[in-house]
Parts: C-alpha cells; sequence; structure tokens
C-alpha cells in the first residue's frame, strides 16, 4: 500500500542531464572561459562567472562577444565596439554561483 504524496522526480531517477547536450551545439568551435573582472556587472557577468563562447556562432549587432583589444580579452556588444579588433567568439552562456546575501 502507498500512502503520501507521489515525489515530483518519480521516473526521473536515472534521468541524467548532460550539460555539453545542453550547452554546446558545436563542440570544436566551443571554448569556455572564466571571468576574473567585476568590471560586467552592468551586464549580468560577474567574476568568477563561466562563459561559454561559440567561435562559429554568427554575430549581429546586438551580439555579447569575447574580443581582444590591447592584447586583453574584453566583453562587449558588437555595436559598442568602434575600433578593429579580432572577434573571439559569441558568448552564448553565462552561468555563476547564486550569492546568498
Amino acid at each position: 500500500m502507498i500512502t503520501g504524496f507521489p515525489s515530483p522526480a518519480q521516473g526521473y531517477e536515472d534521468g541524467k542531464i548532460d550539460l555539453n547536450k545542453i550547452l554546446i551545439d558545436r563542440p570544436s568551435a566551443t571554448v569556455f572561459m572564466r571571468v576574473a573582472s567585476s568590471r560586467y556587472m552592468r551586464m549580468g557577468i560577474y567574476d568568477g562567472d563561466l562563459l561559454v563562447i561559440d567561435r562559429a556562432k554568427a554575430i549581429n549587432p546586438n551580439s555579447l562577444v569575447v574580443y581582444e583589444s590591447d592584447g586583453k580579452f574584453v566583453l562587449g556588444r558588437v555595436f559598442n565596439i568602434h575600433n578593429e579588433v579580432i572577434i573571439t567568439g559569441t558568448i552564448v552562456y553565462v552561468i555563476h554561483k547564486v550569492k546568498i546575501q
């Protein structure tokens, strides 16, 4: 005899989530980068965040990209880039830890 309410996880006990399948469309063109700066907080990107960057994804003016400037990697929107730079790739995911106040 079963009593009580069923578990919300019932039927998913053996299921596994493969983050590679969820986060990566083009494995050979995907790189990861850890952010070591707090200057991107207005973009919702914090010190210690992990970026998933697709080097083959088409960009548009609103794309959030990683580009090289003065020998350093910088994050920005394409429409805000005003000089010639080398765009490394498009940021497709930002992963960060939830901080409890």
